[in-house]
This record gives structure tokens, sequence and C-alpha cells, in this order.
């Protein structure tokens, strides 16, 4: 922890790191290991921690009360995972507004803890404030401070900071005797022995002994742009912009592009992050005084839209609404066509995101129901993630660059797929190929920053860690490739429990699960994973 931060969170938790002390650590039983410290392993051991109050009895490793917990992180920063840890930097804010980012139950809570913890918070978010960072405190400070701030877009880290304490909180207010460390190394591998009970091995020697597990990591990897064949000394190239951390990313193509006359920046995705490159790159680099020039490159060919909630309007959807009211067996075909055709006469109509997501939302989520088990499975497997790409928004200040962008002719969003580098006259070029368009194109960029989105459960986008599950057979991908297998109880086997992003593409129950990428999904999945997790080792 930094010192800006309140004294009893600094204090909280007792850190491993060196070999010799996490050593002396894997001589003990572990209840329940939790693998990954972001939010879905932290709010499931929230929860679970909170529902231990209810257990009239508990069965522990070590035959009394005491539950012996260890939370497994490979990244230095202990807390709040990618997105709403030290990775992401001080100044990136949570794309949609703060009460659509969480649930009911929890908004009114953080609203009030921002504004009692304000002062403190805000420290590192004014020290690293670039212009468009200042912009947001004369905007949202206040706002925070008078408990106004449900419709803004607050720095992600007040979230990640704001759950570790959540955490801290229902640690000492338990009445069990709960025995919580935290151990910061890799874990390699996860196998189950005779017992029963699991085997993990952290920095590929040390290994712990768990009844049960809790997977609570992100996406699998950054999709890779293929094998780089070229030398690239003269690009700045950006295989992944959040590592090390987004800050030192902004860093490097800041100190590049100065010292040039001008400079063309391509950005390979147009995702969410590719709306935070360009937020944060013209919050900290003056466009016009560096002469910057912005490309998007995607199959898509379109950035996320600004959202505005409830915003009134005429649009109608036709023909999912007539999918809706008829009689008919539904299929996934059917609600993917249907959108597609309401999604056609939206664009052409000059219908926005704002007119559209809240109607699409309405029907798809009707539809979805009733769906036989087989066409939940393949919606889920396909259509779903289809329709989430088709359906991309953003708030103002993420959107905001790009407009800025967009009038003065500082943008271009190309519809195609990024090939690879090539030396042209010892100049490295980037071949693509527009959609539409039968040639290869090659053009100069300066800057390349891949923001791809994640490549699914394949050979080059799997962890050490996930490459494993899937290799020894515990683990077995989803049809959509994005997520691992579970049961009704978002169970992998018994005693091994996933929540979080790796759900993608599974039915638990009647529920078909496309994404988790949405906050207020991992923590109602939180309640109910802890309540499983401790069904299953308190057994009436």
């Amino acid at each position: 922890m930094y010192d800006w931060v309140k004294s009893d969170l600094q204090n909280f938790g007792q850190y491993y790191s060196g070999d010799n002390e996490v050593r002396d650590l894997s001589n003990e039983d572990i209840d329940i290991a939790f693998i990954g410290s972001g939010l879905s392993s932290t709010f499931t051991l929230i929860e679970y921690i909170n529902q231990l109050e209810e257990m009239p009895s508990l069965k522990t490793s070590h035959g009394n009360d005491s539950v012996r917990i260890i939370m497994f992180e490979k990244d230095s920063w202990l807390w709040g995972g990618i997105p709403y840890g030290r990775r992401s930097g001080f100044t990136s804010l949570i794309i949609t507004p703060l009460d659509e980012f969480l649930p009911e139950s929890e908004l009114s809570s953080f609203i009030e803890w921002m504004s009692e913890n304000i002062d403190w918070l805000i420290v590192p978010f004014k020290q690293n404030a670039g212009n468009r960072s200042k912009k947001w405190l004369e905007d949202c400070e206040e706002k925070i401070r008078l408990k106004k701030s449900a419709r803004i877009h607050i720095p992600r880290y007040f979230f990640g900071i704001y759950i570790w304490e959540k955490l801290k909180n229902a640690c000492s207010a338990s009445n069990k005797s709960v025995k919580l460390d935290f151990i910061n190394a890799e874990v390699n591998s996860i196998k189950q022995n005779e017992k029963g009970d699991f085997n993990i091995c952290v920095n590929s020697e040390i290994n712990f002994s768990a009844n049960q597990i809790l997977l609570g990591i992100g996406i699998p990897q950054i999709r890779s742009l293929g094998e780089i064949n070229t030398k690239l000394n003269d690009v700045v190239f950006l295989k992944d912009p959040y590592f090390p951390n987004l800050e030192s990313s902004i860093t490097m193509i800041s100190n590049y592009v100065k010292k040039r006359n001008s400079s063309k920046i391509l950005i390979v995705g147009a995702n969410a992050s590719a709306l935070e490159l360009i937020y944060q790159i013209t919050n900290y680099i003056d466009v016009d005084e560096n002469n910057l020039h912005f490309t998007v490159m995607s199959p898509q060919g379109k950035l996320p839209g600004l959202f505005i909630k409830d915003k009134q309007t005429t649009f109608k959807a036709n023909s999912l609404n007539e999918l809706s009211i008829s009689g008919h067996e539904i299929k996934a075909d059917m609600i993917l066509d249907a959108l597609k055709q309401d999604l056609d006469y939206a664009n052409k109509n000059n219908f926005g995101i704002s007119d559209t997501l809240p109607i699409f939302t309405n029907h798809v989520g009707g539809l979805v129901q009733r769906l036989s088990k087989k066409e939940k499975q393949k919606f889920i497997s396909f259509h779903g993630v289809e329709i989430g790409r088709l359906q991309r928004r953003a708030g103002l200040e993420y959107t905001q660059p790009v407009e800025e962008l967009s009038l003065t002719n500082k943008l271009d969003v190309i519809k195609g797929k990024f090939i690879n580098f090539s030396k042209d006259t010892d100049v490295t070029k980037v071949l693509f190929k527009k959609d539409n368009v039968s040639e290869t194109q090659m053009d100069r960029y300066d800057v390349v920053i891949n923001c791809a989105g994640s490549s699914g459960l394949t050979e080059a986008g799997m962890s050490p860690l996930l490459k494993q599950l899937i290799e020894s057979g515990i683990c077995s991908s989803t049809s959509s490739n994005h997520g691992l297998k579970v049961g009704d109880n978002f169970e992998v086997m018994p005693g091994f429990y996933i929540n979080g992003p790796l759900l993608a593409g599974n039915v638990v129950g009647e529920m078909g699960i496309w994404h988790v990428e949405h906050c207020g999904r991992i923590i109602g999945f939180a309640k109910k994973i802890a309540a499983n997790i401790l069904d299953e080792a308190n057994p009436l």
C-alpha cells in the first residue's frame, strides 16, 4: 500500500512473497484458497466470511471453528486486479456511470464511503492528473463530497480500495476465527490428490494443500497480433498496454512522440480499452502541439458510442418485437437475425446506442429465457457474444476525445484487419486489409497499440495455470472458448469453484452466461457461490 492510504488499511493483512516465508506457510492445511485478488475473488471471499456468521458449526481442516484462508495473487499490487488496481493507473475511469456500474444494494454504501474518504482517496489522482483529469476534478470532486455521484464516472481504483476495505471490515466484524493471509506469488498448477483435496503449486516449486478452491482470475490473456517477424526498432509497439502498467505505456508513447515533428498512432481493436488509450494519450499529450493523428482498426470499424441513460426515443425494434409476441418456438439464430435487422434500421435512420440498447436488452433477455437448453447453450456460445460486440457503449468522458479528434480530422476508424509488420526500405510499416477490399495495404505508423481484447482459451492466450488446468483434464473450456465449464453450483468439480469472466459460455441452472464483465453480476454470483462453498463443506 502507498502512504496516502489511511493507516488501518495500510496495516490490513499479512503479505508474503519471499520463498522461505511462503514455504513455511505451505506446511499449514488450508480450508479454502482464493486464486486472484481482483473483484471476483474478493467479493466471493467477503460473502464467504459474512455467511460464516450463519453457520452454527464449522467443519474445518483444524477440527475446530478456526477457518484458514489464503489468497494468492501474482501481481505485486495485491488488491483490485487489473481493472481496479494499480496497473490501470490512477486516472482511469469506469466506462459506465456509477448507478449502472453497481447494483442498488451496493450503490448507496459506496457513495457514502467515497464521501467520507475522498480527502485521502483523491490524492494520487491529483498527483497524476492530466488535462482531462483536471477537468474531471472540476466537474466531479464536489459531487462526490456531497454524495451526488450516482451519475458520474469515478476513478476505477476507488472501487478497488473500497472492496479491500469491505474485506477488512468483514474480517474484523466476524465472530468466527478467520485466519487470512495473502501470498504474492504466481500459481503454476492445481492438482487433485488422492484425498480429494487440491495441491497448489506456486513459484514452480512450493506446494500448498487446500480443501476447497475459488478461481477468480480475469479473462485469458490479450489476443496476440500474430507472430511478429520484423524487428521494430523504429516503432513503439505495445503488445499489452496494461503491462507492466498503463502509466508506463503512456510515458513510453509520450517520450517517443515528443521527439518527432508528427506521429501516427494505430490502435488495433475498438473496445473499451481502445477508448481508454485515446482518453489517456490525449489526457497527457497535447495532440496539436505534437501533431498526432489516430487510426483505430477493427473488424467492426466502429468505436463504442455515447450512452445516455433514460433518453426519450421514438425507436422501435419491430423485428424483435414481432419475435417476442410470436407463439412459435424461438431459436438462437432468430434472435440474432432480428436484432441485426433492427440495428440496420437504426443505423440507417440515425438512431444511436442510447435509443437501441434498452429496447434490445429488454427483448433479448425475454427471448433467451424462451430458448431450449440446447438453443440457450448455442446462444451463449456465439450469438450473445456477437450481440455484445454490436452494442458497445461508453460514457461522456471516454467518448468526448473521440468526438474532438473526429471534428478536427485527427481520427480515422478503419473497418479491417491488422496482418503484420513489414520492412519497406528499412522503414517498418503495417500490413492490413480493409473490409471489402481484396488487396493488402501498407502504411507507416509510429506507435502501434494492441487493444484486440481476449484471445479466449487458445494456446497463445492461456496463462501457464489455465493451460495446466485444461491439459490435465481438471477443467475444460466452454464451447465459446472464453470460459471453463461449471455445473449448476458454479463448480468445476466438488470443492473447485469459479467466479468472474471465466464463467463465460455456461448455462448455470436456467441462466445463460455469455459474458461476465458487469460488476453487478459478479457480486450477485459471489453470494450464491459463497453459499455453495459453505454448504458443501458443512453438509446438514
